[in-house]
């Protein structure tokens, strides 16, 4: 089941898989299974035409992307959103890749003990949106 409900916890179990605290405003969205979070993604920063996307997964699935798709490019409107993962994490960047986005830039010690990996999924790029049909489309 995909919920965005209780946003306070949801961000609270992203955040503690990532390492960072969150603070409102914030909204996000949960794959939960047998009252337990798989999959969490906070957005926050919102700028009209892009968002910034911290997502922590036990496991994803095509429903949580289609209701991520749905929420930044069909209700928030965004052309873009944009996403940072610690450069030793090979795992996130070849799930970003999965997904469409594209590296856009290295911060340096963003983490602290790790520098950070930019990347940005514009809305035509997304896989599971847009003008993809059939099973795969949003």
């Amino acid at each position: 089941m995909i919920v965005c409900e209780p946003s306070a916890e949801i961000a609270a179990w992203v955040g503690a898989r990532i390492g960072v605290t969150f603070h409102p405003p914030y909204t996000t969205l949960a794959h939960v299974d047998r009252g337990r979070i798989i999959a969490g993604l906070v957005f926050n920063v919102w700028t009209e035409h892009d968002i910034e996307i911290s997502l922590a997964a036990d496991r994803l699935s095509l429903t949580l992307m289609r209701a991520v798709f749905d929420y930044v490019f069909n209700q928030l409107g965004c052309r873009r959103a944009t996403c940072r993962t610690r450069a030793d994490n090979s795992r996130a960047q070849s799930l970003l890749a999965r997904v469409g986005a594209e590296p856009e830039g290295r911060q340096r010690s963003y983490f602290g003990d790790c520098d950070g990996l930019l990347y940005a999924i514009m809305k035509e790029n997304f896989p599971y949106g847009l003008h993809a049909k059939g099973p795969q489309g949003a």
